[in-house]
């Protein structure tokens, strides 16, 4: 890069900024994604946790209540064995499905995920490529633009030298459009 003092090489160096702030804030954005997503993930296995304790819960209350109710019932009327077998059966069939399709769940989540984090990192690697790409096409074209604004100076420094400092026809006009041209690029 060149005179940093200058104007045009300024204008460069925001627009070489405002890329890299874009380019953090897009990598920012999905790491935000990505630790939503382990919270999400994180959140379902509590979920999956916390059915299992209320359904075991559940169990522990309704058998408390057989046992109160068997000891207020005459010996060998009732079989209250049979009736917490069956009410563990109901129960177990029930914690089964709802563990299978919790851990699908969570399964199918977690695949979803890992799909889409290597989906943002190939996103990311290839975003990151294409701005290199362009920020050293960026400072090519500010050397180019340096050059060629310190050439058309030189010449027309010259060229007033060669006229022994008498301007000539369209000199002022071209010295107001290099000045004018300066002026845009460092804005």
């Amino acid at each position: 890069m060149a005179n940093d003092s200058n104007p045009v090489s300024q204008a460069f160096e925001l627009q070489r900024q405002a890329l890299e702030r874009s380019q953090k804030a897009m990598q920012q954005g999905i790491e935000f994604q990505q630790r939503l997503n382990e919270a999400m993930l994180s959140g379902a296995e509590g979920g999956a946790e916390a059915t299992e304790r209320g359904s075991e819960m559940t169990r522990e209350a309704i058998h408390s209540t057989l046992d109160t109710i068997e000891g207020m019932v005459p010996d060998g009327e009732t079989d209250f064995d049979q009736i917490r077998d069956a009410i563990d059966q109901q129960f177990d069939a029930a914690e089964e499905a709802t563990q299978q399709a919790n851990e699908q769940a969570i399964e199918f989540t977690e695949a979803g995920f890992e799909n889409a984090e290597s989906a943002a990192e190939s996103y990311v690697e290839s975003v990151d490529q294409q701005v290199e790409q362009l920020r050293q096409a960026h400072e090519d074209l500010e050397e180019q633009t340096l050059s060629f604004l310190e050439q058309t100076e030189e010449q027309l420094e010259k060229l007033q030298q060669e006229t022994d400092g008498t301007p000539f026809d369209g000199f002022e006009q071209l010295q107001t459009q290099m000045e004018e041209l300066r002026e845009r690029l460092s804005q």
